[in-house]
Formats: structure tokens, C-alpha cells, sequence
């Protein structure tokens, strides 16, 4: 049966040296394309260590960073000033639970708003700013009113 099928069409005329020079394509062919997938996946292993160290040194960079800046103080111990310095410039504070739009970062934050004459709010959260770490939002004015919101920050 197998001597059937090869003396049939082309390959009946054949000799050991066609059949050489097809075994020999094969295996150079196969010996290419295992060597080139070699060669991609080192290029890619290769570029994967580099992105790899890349973020090490940016991990180590932040690290370092961060270990150079001063520790904040507890944001309740920070918190206590805001209703002092509010009260002196008779402006109303309001305690936000919904902290949409306020600071969303790896501290600890208090929300909050301030509201009265425009005057009085600008200068109380100058001086909250000066005080402790704060960051201040939006303000609306209307009618001589105004409300702010800000972000008092620090750590646990």
C-alpha cells in the first residue's frame, strides 16, 4: 500500500537525492525558526529585566524620597486648630462625609468646609493653611457668602 502511494503523480520519479535535498530543507527550516524564537525570547526576556530594574530604581527613588520627608502628625491632633481658628474669624465648619472631589491620596484626610462673609473664609483658610497641612477646593460665592472646601491631612 505505501509503495502504491508513492509511485503515483511526481514523487514516482524521485531519487535518494530529491529525498535527501527534502529532508535536508526540512531540518535547516525547523533549525531556523527554533533559532529565531530564541533569539525573540531573549530580546524579550531582555527587555522585561530592564523594565524590571527600571521600576526597582523608581520604587527605590520614591522610597527614598519619602523617607526624607517629615512625618505628619495624627489628623485629629491636626484637626483641633480648624474649629480655634474658625471661631476667631467667625466662620462657620462643616465636617464632610462625602468626599467627593477632595484629596484622595495615600494619607489620612479630614473633609470639611468653611462658610461665612467671603472676607472672614479667605483669611481663616489662609491662616489654616499656614497652620496645618491642608488643601484647599472650590470656593462658592453669593451674595457676600462663601463656602470652601478643604482637606486637613496627616497620618493615622
Amino acid at each position: 500500500m505505501l509503495k502504491a502511494g508513492l509511485k503515483v503523480g511526481f514523487v514516482k520519479n524521485w531519487t535518494l537525492i530529491h529525498w535527501a535535498a527534502v529532508l535536508a530543507v526540512f531540518v535547516i527550516s525547523v533549525k531556523e525558526v527554533y533559532q529565531n524564537q530564541i533569539v525573540r525570547l531573549q530580546m524579550l526576556d531582555k527587555n522585561q529585566v530592564e523594565v524590571i530594574e527600571q521600576n526597582i530604581q523608581d520604587y527605590n527613588t520614591m522610597a527614598e524620597r519619602l523617607a526624607q520627608l517629615e512625618v505628619l502628625p495624627p489628623v485629629k491632633e491636626q484637626w483641633k486648630y480648624i474649629p480655634a481658628i474658625a471661631t476667631r474669624y467667625g466662620v462657620d465648619v462643616n465636617v464632610l462625609s462625602n468626599a467627593n472631589g477632595m484629596y484622595d491620596g495615600p494619607l489620612k484626610a479630614w473633609n470639611g468646609e468653611l462658610d461665612g462673609k467671603v472676607g472672614s473664609v479667605l483669611v481663616a483658610a489662609l491662616e489654616i493653611q499656614q497652620t496645618v497641612p491642608t488643601f484647599l477646593y472650590q470656593v462658592n460665592i453669593n451674595n457676600g457668602e462663601a463656602t470652601l472646601g478643604f482637606s486637613v491631612i496627616g497620618s493615622e
